[in-house]
Parts: C-alpha cells; structure tokens; sequence
C-alpha cells in the first residue's frame, strides 16, 4: 500500500486564514514543510481518505487525477475534510462522468452531501458505515472505529488492509475508550503503519477530547504496542496539525524523534 498525505493541517490551514499568531508567520517565512493544506491522504492511486476545500490544489500539485478516484472514504463530516460543493463538480453540465465513484461514511456525511449533489447525477454510490463495521471495497477490508471527536455525529477512524499490510487512520479523535481499544485488539490485526493525530501538539499538554495534544500521541502509539498491535517494523507517524499548537516541523520532529514517531508532512508519501 502507499500513503500520501496530501494535507497535514486541522481545519484552518498553517498558515491559518489572516492569522497574525507567531506560529503563522514563521510558517509562512519558512515555508516549506511548515506550509500545510487541509488533511486528507491519497491511498494507492484510486482512493481518497476525506476530501475537503483543498483537493483541487492537491490533486494538481501531487500529480492525481480525480478521475481516476473510484472511492472515498470519510472520516467525518466537518468541514476541512468534506467540502461538498467540490462534489457538485460531478455533476453534468460541469463535467464529463462515466464511472460511479464509492462513498463511504457516517449518516452524516451522506446528509451534508445530499444537500447539495444529487447521487444519481453525479455518479455517486452511497455506502454508510457505522461503528464496529468490517467491510470490503475494492481490495480493501476496512474496520471503522468511532472516533472520539463530535458528538453530534459519528466520526470515524479506520483501520486499512490490503494484501496483507495494516494501516491505521486515527486522526480527528481524542484518546480512545476501553471500548475501541477493546475492538481493534480482538480485530487482531498488527499494525505496519498507524498515523495518530497531534491537533494541539505543543499548547494544550494534557489534552484529550476531541483531539490530542503531543503527550496522547505518545500514549496512544504506546497503547498499540501494550496490546500487541504492532511489530518491531511498524512506522508510527504524527499528523493533523493546528496552527494554535505550534507545529513547526523542526520543532515537532525534535519531541517526537525520540518516541520513534515520524512527522508528517504535506506531499510525504509512505510505502508498506
């Protein structure tokens, strides 16, 4: 499998709209590694995990064709990872569809979509998920997690399996219940790649509802290995960044380094 990240910040962007905070405009002095769009990961060619305001940008600048996306999976509804008017697209008169596309996601998501596009119009196949699903799509077999991020919904994280290899997608979550944690150690798969969230990274030390700062990051890579979800060979990388947590790149990779955990960056393409 090959992950790239496409966007590695939280909903603003870094740096974030008309901000003047310190954060912002050393970013955009180093630009860089320091410059981030809106989270969202290419999964092999054919398969987007979220699509939000940012996609156009990132399909052009990470050389992908739209047209050549077969499925979507969504971790939740909120805005920086689902912007459905860049679904409306699909729609004809816009533009040439001759292939359905896969959508995967909460009630939630399907809501907020259907407001705007019509499925049938532009093409799109419905597919909701719930937590503690295991389901299949295209060669994958995915297990949804609920997420602990918006009560108003149900946002999800997913474990990925293709061929053998496991990834985790855990960002947009605080740190798991007994519940979730229970559910993926009986799902029983070793993890060879696991992104966990960092929203508030450096400003909020003990933060987690919602969102995780860098010391629930660490925590929860541990958790993994205590339960025995991970090998020896498993990469553990750090994404989803707002811009109030300081996520300077060089600052990040020098807490996290020493955890063995990676940084992610926009364009970062991982192999499995």
């Amino acid at each position: 499998m090959k992950l790239t990240f496409l966007g590695t910040a939280a909903a603003e962007a870094v740096p974030a709209h008309f901000c003047i905070c310190d954060t912002c405009r050393t970013a955009r002095k180093n630009g860089g590694k320091d410059i981030r769009k809106r989270c969202c990961y290419l999964l092999n060619d054919d398969t987007l995990i979220d699509y939000g305001p940012d996609i156009w940008n990132q399909s052009i600048m990470y050389n992908f064709d739209l047209a050549d996306i077969k499925r979507i999976f969504f971790t939740h509804a909120h805005e920086d990872h689902l912007d459905p008017v860049e679904l409306i697209w699909r729609s004809p008169g816009y533009s040439k569809i001759e292939e359905f596309i896969d959508i995967f996601g909460d009630a939630r998501v399907h809501e907020k979509i259907t407001a705007r596009v019509d499925y049938e119009k532009a093409k799109i196949n419905k597919n909701q998920v719930n937590p503690g699903d295991v389901f299949h799509a295209g060669n994958f077999e995915i297990l949804a997690i609920r997420a602990d991020h918006d009560p108003n919904s149900t946002p999800l994280n997913y474990v990925i399996t293709e061929n053998n290899k496991t990834i985790l997608i855990a960002n947009d979550t605080g740190y798991w219940d007994d519940a979730n944690w229970e559910l993926i150690k009986n799902y029983g798969k070793k993890l060879d790649l696991a992104v966990i969230e960092c929203t508030c990274a450096f400003t909020l030390q003990d933060f987690s509802i919602g969102h995780m700062s860098k010391k629930y990051t660490v925590l929860f890579k541990e958790k993994l290995q205590e339960l025995g979800l991970t090998t020896e060979k498993t990469r553990f990388i750090t994404n989803h960044f707002s811009h109030n947590g300081a996520p300077l790149q060089a600052d990040m990779e020098k807490f996290f380094t020493p955890h063995n955990i990676e940084v992610a960056y926009d364009g970062m393409t991982v192999e499995i």
